[in-house]
């Protein structure tokens, strides 16, 4: 279950590791939450908005920035196996996105709102307990 907020769920920006999982979690978003807007950020966009013109590895305050101008209330990060979702889910938690959703395979703290297989888990146990209630 999505935690609750002040405002609706309006903007969601979706990053993904690769083209095809963008497409289907994509649709997918779109027919769970069909009044919301769906930002997708492909692989080369991420690079490209993670890219500093100096030698540091990331350009926080512009894409901070970015993020922040597009007043994103809900992300969600998709990443492999071998990837780590906390670059990007700090980077949210830095822009004011109160809703962060990733896969975790490590221990990362509060940076993710919510781990997607904790989030799964726990839909699975409330269909569960819905069909023994029936």
């Amino acid at each position: 279950m999505l935690p609750k907020t002040d405002s609706p769920l309006r903007k969601l920006v979706l990053f993904a590791t690769s083209e095809t999982d963008s497409f289907a979690a994509e649709v997918e978003l779109k027919q769970m939450f069909p009044d919301t807007e769906v930002t997708v950020v492909c692989p080369a966009q991420i690079a490209q908005l993670l890219s500093c013109p100096t030698d540091d590895f990331v350009d926080w305050h512009a894409a901070i920035t970015w993020l922040r101008q597009q007043q994103f209330n809900a992300s969600v990060i998709l990443n492999g196996p071998d990837q780590s979702p906390y670059v990007l889910g700090y980077l949210c938690y830095l822009a004011d996105i109160p809703i962060r959703l990733g896969y975790s395979h490590e221990f990362g703290g509060q940076v993710l709102s919510y781990d997607l297989r904790a989030f799964g888990k726990e839909s699975e146990r409330g269909s569960e307990e819905e069909s023994r209630s029936l």
